[in-house]
């Protein structure tokens, strides 16, 4: 497994605003992830799987990760492949195409999320509790999620999420972890 991991500040997670940009930012990582799917489908693809995503550390720091699972020796050809199409992705953006499919997925999930609201799981609910009190993050719950992600995600363009995608990967906070078996 090889990931590198982009360190940051972390974004405010306050306001309405703040999360329609957390919106947005799921449909960047969201077309990031459907490219590299693509990839690893390819016959000769240099991953098995291959993720990007954005998290948290504390309250002082936040990471954007693009993660390999690789064939035992492909830890460079897997981290310079996930590396390559994230660094496409900030020099020409998405389609309008990439963006329809995943305002669909979202919204679906969003959808899914409010119908299975009194029939869902606690664990799900307890996590998002836990990080209100340790980090701040709000909770406004479900229905109101639901509410603010129908009113936002129609509205959001190609170019606002490109533009968000390319403050993600910075070099001067670039940390790289290869796992490897030992020989």
């Amino acid at each position: 497994n090889v990931t590198v991991a982009y360190k940051r500040a972390p974004e405010k997670e306050d306001t309405v605003g703040d999360y329609r940009r957390s919106l947005v930012r799921s449909l960047g990582l969201q077309m990031l992830n459907a490219r590299l799917a693509e990839i690893a489908r390819q016959p000769s693809a240099p991953f098995v799987s291959a993720d990007a995503g954005s998290s948290g550390i504390g309250r002082h720091l936040a990471l954007f990760e693009l993660s390999a699972d690789v064939q035992a020796g492909g830890l460079a050809a897997g981290l310079e492949a996930v590396v390559k199409e994230a660094r496409r992705a900030q020099q020409f953006g998405f389609t309008a195409a990439e963006l329809d499919r995943a305002k669909l997925a979202l919204l679906a999930g969003y959808e899914r999320e409010f119908n299975n609201r009194n029939t869902a799981e606690s664990p799900g609910l307890a996590n998002e509790l836990v990080r209100h009190f340790l980090s701040g993050e709000p909770a406004p719950g479900i229905v109101y999620e639901n509410q603010l992600a129908r009113a936002f995600v129609p509205g959001v363009t190609t170019d606002e999420v490109s533009a968000l995608v390319r403050g993600l990967m910075r070099e001067d906070g670039r940390v790289v972890l290869g796992v490897a078996p030992s020989t």
